[in-house]
């Protein structure tokens, strides 16, 4: 059995789910701040915006695959 047993287990999977749906929304603010004020597709706001976007989208897939 883990250190922190099935309850630090629980509390360690809803901490990265938030995390990485926080990653999603700043990206995804970031983004959509960027493309109102005028920024291109290289802009630095929207090549962050995608990288935080891609960051917590896969980090969320990461830990879907990790449960089975």
């Amino acid at each position: 059995m883990s250190a922190g047993g099935p309850r630090g287990e629980r509390v360690y999977k809803g901490a990265v789910t938030v995390f990485s749906l926080t990653f999603v929304a700043v990206g995804l603010i970031v983004l959509a701040v960027t493309l109102v004020n005028g920024g291109g597709p290289a802009s630095v706001g929207v090549l962050m915006g995608v990288a935080f976007l891609a960051v917590g989208a896969g980090r969320l897939w990461v830990a879907r695959r990790m449960e089975r």
